[in-house]
């Protein structure tokens, strides 16, 4: 590959949408990594998003990377630890370079470039973390910030002329103006917000993620995407219910059967709900009693049992739970 190729790390966002951009309008062939994390639905398309199609706007090309288990194995274990929830942003990065440093070396390309900005985030971008990750990816010379690179030391494309230097930036802190200035310039609109996206940040799915964590050591990536659907309750020690908030968490719910143990369809207008774990029928009607409390039952309370290895039977429930049983059960 020529080497005025450079790989880039892009989340949609719109600091990697700028350093592609000013990239870009230096000639440079670029190959944008878009991993995507596992509370992306297995069932959707990467491409069919809105940082997709802002990739295709500006003429970047893009790879999509589903994480898998070893990028999970990180999030349970992190060797820097936690930001303020379950957020593992040193070791997220550090996990995401050395994938595109293996690209790189693949493909002969230059060196590895993201939309970091020094100072912009407490955790992870300050310099000498900036340093470290760097050291610690194996991309030592070959990591190009353009967004703050005349800040930093150049790097190898810089030196050699691959990446002209003069034309990359100084930006720092944590102020996004001068970045709002640049889309402005190059007509980007519509960028994701720098403070979504992430649900490791979100103090409901940590408290969701660790239960997953202390109970089911064998889970497997399609309960990692559950998490982030519907209302989830702890039953008891070996078994978890959740419950869909709309239609749409209601088809996702469906769409998952296979990897659950029993999935429950009211008769009546109320949530589609799914069991993991050890089902009997006790924990088939406290699950019933929750349905019944979110749903709005008319005469008779039937529910659709789905149990794997079953046929599907019918089930009634007396009453809905009780409101303190149903605090004591909620896991967010």
């Amino acid at each position: 590959m020529a080497p005025r190729t450079g790989i880039l790390l892009y989340s949609g966002g719109l600091d990697s949408l700028l350093a592609a951009r000013i990239l870009l309008d230096q000639g440079i062939e670029l190959i944008g990594l878009h991993f995507v994390l596992p509370f992306f639905s297995p069932h959707a398309d990467p491409a069919d998003t809105a940082a997709a199609r802002q990739a295709a706007r500006i003429g970047l090309s893009l790879r999509h990377i589903r994480c898998g288990r070893d990028y999970m194995d990180m999030v349970e274990r992190p060797a820097h630890g936690y930001g303020k929830h379950i957020n593992p942003c040193i070791d997220c990065k550090i996990f995401f370079l050395q994938r595109a440093r293996e690209e790189m070396e693949r493909t002969g390309a230059a060196f590895v470039a993201t939309g970091e900005v020094v100072g912009q985030r407490p955790m992870s971008q300050m310099r000498h973390m900036l340093n470290h990750i760097e050291h610690a990816s194996g991309l030592d010379g070959y990591l190009l910030r353009p967004l703050s690179a005349r800040l930093l030391k150049p790097t190898v494309a810089e030196d050699e002329g691959i990446v002209d230097r003069e034309r990359l930036l100084d930006i720092s802190g944590r102020s996004r103006r001068r970045q709002m200035e640049l889309a402005a310039r190059y007509e980007i609109e519509d960028y994701a917000s720098p403070a979504g996206g992430c649900l490791f940040t979100d103090a409901n799915y940590e408290r969701r993620l660790r239960d997953l964590f202390a109970h089911r050591p064998d889970y497997d990536l399609a309960a990692v995407y559950l998490l982030s659907v519907g209302r989830h309750f702890r039953l008891n020690e070996r078994t978890r219910l959740i419950v869909a908030r709309n239609e749409r968490e209601g088809s996702a719910l469906e769409r998952a059967r296979d990897s659950a143990d029993c999935l429950l369809v009211p008769d009546f207008k109320g949530p589609t709900a799914l069991l993991t774990g050890d089902v009997d029928e006790a924990t088939l009607a406290l699950a019933g009693s929750i349905m019944l409390r979110y749903g709005r039952p008319e005469g008779i309370n039937a529910i659709q049992v789905f149990r794997r290895g079953d046929d599907p039977r019918t089930m009634t429930i007396a009453r809905p739970i009780g409101e303190d049983e149903l605090k004591r059960a909620a896991l967010a």
